[in-house]
């Protein structure tokens, strides 16, 4: 509140002056030269308080502080082309259950006698049959359970796929967050370097300097400028970036935020590591792909086994010449018939191909979980060491910055002091509130990146 209430009656004082480019109309002609001087520097402190303000509410958030970026999580996952392509590879994959799960198409077959075939009866003309294989007991089963469980490890693909995504669009938003607020924090740079330009042009104009600091600060705020220029071109491209990740036109306004809130991870380590053993949608997918692998070995061995097959004839008989018992009768039969697998190299090969698929799944799985946790370390190093970072700068390095700034404005508006040493602490400065923002931002990217490896968006195939 002091803050406040100390910044508020420098604004009016600020404003009573009413500058608009003219000295004359600003200073009695009467006063000492060294009050320009003197007012000049009160105008560099109220600028570096405005550029300040907007700074204090990173540790100044509501309880109940919802970023922007929730709203375009799901947007993305609505509209991404990539993520959507993935979710159409498993409602493809769903249909292969039903394909593999049913019985093979019955063979119907029609044979005519070119030579009739003489029967007590009559001669047999023409014969029609209908025949029907059944695979051994549990082939189909086997079938259908490899398929279905490589359905599921194709959800997890897209389930990978779309935490991945929502891990993008907040790293996305973060650098856009970043490129703006540096934006801000150049141009405040801009506006005090100028105001040292006005300082330092009072005390040449004086005599009291020479050319060269007013050299100085020029040299220091043209150096700047080009660099905003440079940022404001990132802007574009990070733009361009984002809603690429959206699927969404040029035309739309992304929004971002004045402040960012400084996010901290809510389960410990132990935590994080147990659910991304269970969570994890590359992992699910490998368990399913493992899962598949056993069902596949199983139908491997069931397909080597007899398979059966049941049919029906039915003959058409012509009538003979003379009075008969059931003269010209159609007949029917009956068959059964068995399919022995009798070259047993292809079905051994298949079982074996199934194994070594099995391990193959298995060394996958076993390298996916060390890298993962690999990362998990990494992303926990990279929290911790942006959280450092931030109390560095917010606390420390920023205010004594500040201060020794504030003091060499006030002793360079009334003696020589080295103006070259202002402009070194103010690029320092500069430095600082910079590299406060990546500070910032990098602790979220990593609680980001550690959301994405335990699987914080986990959905069912029910919620979609």
């Amino acid at each position: 509140m002091n803050f406040y209430h100390l910044l508020n009656n420098t604004k009016c004082k600020y404003n009573a002056y009413q500058l608009n480019g003219s000295t004359d109309r600003i200073y009695n002609r009467h006063e000492p030269e060294n009050s320009g001087i003197r007012h000049s520097a009160f105008l560099l402190m109220v600028a570096m308080i405005l550029a300040v303000l907007p700074l204090l509410s990173i540790a100044q958030q509501p309880e109940n502080y919802s970023s922007p970026v929730d709203q375009y999580l799901m947007q993305a996952a609505e509209n991404n082309p990539s993520l959507m392509a993935e979710y159409r590879n498993y409602l493809s994959s769903l249909e292969k259950v039903p394909q593999v799960t049913t019985l093979p198409d019955p063979e119907l077959s029609f044979g005519y006698f070119i030579n009739p075939i003489e029967t007590r009866v009559g001669p047999q003309q023409a014969r029609l049959g209908l025949t029907q294989m059944f695979p051994w007991f549990g082939t189909l089963g086997a079938r259908g359970d490899a398929a279905a469980e490589m359905a599921k490890a194709r959800f997890e693909a897209f389930q990978e796929a779309r935490n991945r995504l929502f891990y993008e669009v907040h790293k996305k938003w973060y650098q856009l967050y970043h490129i703006e607020q540096s934006i801000r924090i150049m141009r405040g740079n801009i506006s005090i370097l100028e105001t040292f330009e006005s300082l330092a042009m009072r005390r040449y104009e004086a005599g009291q300097v020479g050319q060269v600091d007013v050299l100085r600060v020029q040299i220091e705020k043209e150096d700047l400028k080009t660099r905003l220029e440079l940022m404001a071109d990132n802007r574009k491209v990070a733009l361009q970036e984002f809603r690429e990740l959206l699927n969404t036109d040029s035309g739309e306004n992304i929004r971002t935020a004045d402040s960012l809130q400084m996010r901290d991870l809510e389960l410990s380590f132990q935590e994080i590591e147990n659910r991304i053993m269970d969570q994890n949608a590359q992992l699910s997918r490998l368990d399913f792909e493992a899962a598949s692998a056993k069902s596949t070995i199983e139908l491997a061995r069931k397909e080597g086994l007899p398979k059966f097959g049941l049919g029906v004839d039915y003959v058409v008989t012509g009538e003979r010449d003379m009075v008969l018992t059931d003269n010209g009768k159609d007949a029917f039969m009956a068959r059964a018939g068995i399919q022995i697998p009798l070259y047993r190299k292809k079905y051994k090969a298949k079982e074996r191909e199934a194994e070594i698929n099995l391990q193959s799944v298995q060394y996958r799985q076993a390298a996916t979980q060390n890298r993962l946790i690999s990362q998990l370390e990494q992303a926990m190093r990279d929290y911790d060491d942006a959280r450092r970072r931030v109390l560095l700068y917010r606390d420390v390095q920023i205010q004594r910055t500040r201060q020794a700034i504030n003091i060499l404005t006030e002793k360079y508006a009334t003696s020589a002091t080295d103006f070259e040493e202002l402009l070194r602490l103010q690029r320092k400065l500069l430095d600082y509130e910079l590299a406060r923002e990546t500070a910032v931002v990098d602790q979220n990217t990593a609680v980001a990146f550690i959301e994405y490896l335990y699987g914080k968006y986990n959905i069912n195939p029910e919620e979609i």
